[in-house]
């Protein structure tokens, strides 16, 4: 069976979008099959892989107006379903208990035809973070080396506590990975690795602890609209989202 990994930091600007892409990419790079959602309203994931926005989106899914196997299409090495504008009405349109388990349930049909199926979040609390927490198998939480980050790990760490672990559970999901990303070697940099790893020690899900070098080409492949994995796929960045797939994939078994 298939494994659903919701990719999630409740502050903007840690890598969300890139992390779900190279992870991605990186899956691929390891003959596995992986469909990609655009949970996020504003896109940039389906912009950065070209993704037609004149089919069927994973609103329109959502709203029962497709069936999922409708929405979704190829974009390069792997499969997407893309965002739409019409997220932004989601907290207004999906206001039922039942809801919450709207994208859990779309998956299903197809869960098995995929090795890895990731989900792309916006950056704040919403219906849409909460559908995104049912449906997981696995939470991935991108960060930086910063204050805001590792604040944003404890938010996610806490929100999801509260929906497996409360009286009335809706989530199954365990953080998987805690992922630092534009990592260099001072000691700025060190310290962050450190307070993830005394999170993890922390957490009940001890989860793993990796790092991704900081790296021009990432910039460069952008310009290009490719992955690390096909733009550079020697690359150090490249090699280092390789190693931390393989070792999620095996985590993940």
């Amino acid at each position: 069976m298939g494994k659903v990994l919701g990719i999630v930091n409740q502050k903007g600007g840690v890598g969300k979008t890139t992390s779900t892409i190279e992870l991605a990419a990186a899956f691929v790079a390891q003959k596995k099959k992986v469909l990609v959602i655009d949970l996020d309203q504003q896109g940039n994931l389906s912009k950065y892989v070209d993704a037609d926005f004149t089919k069927p989106t994973i609103f329109d899914v959502l709203q029962a107006e497709c069936a999922t196997l409708d929405a979704i299409q190829r974009c390069g090495t792997f499969d997407v379903i893309a965002s739409s504008k019409e997220l932004s009405k989601a907290d207004r349109t999906f206001t039922e208990y039942q809801d919450l388990f709207l994208l859990e349930d779309v998956i299903k049909p197809i869960k098995d035809d995929y090795h890895f199926i990731l989900i792309d979040n916006g950056p704040s609390r919403s219906t849409l973070l909460t559908m995104a927490y049912v449906a997981s198998d696995g939470i991935v939480i991108p960060s930086e080396a910063d204050d805001g980050s590792i604040d944003g790990i404890w938010e996610v760490h806490n929100d999801l506590v509260k929906y497996r672990d409360g009286d009335h559970p809706v989530s199954h999901a365990k953080i998987e990975l805690l992922l630092l990303n534009k990592y260099e070697n001072t000691v700025m940099h060190q310290n962050a690795k450190e307070q993830l790893e005394d999170i993890s020690a922390e957490i009940s899900d001890s989860p793993l602890v990796e790092t991704i070098r900081k790296s021009i080409i990432a910039s460069e492949s952008k310009s290009f609209r490719q992955s690390i994995q096909e733009y550079s796929p020697k690359n150090n960045a490249a090699e280092d989202y390789r190693n931390v797939a393989k070792k999620l994939a095996r985590r993940m078994k």
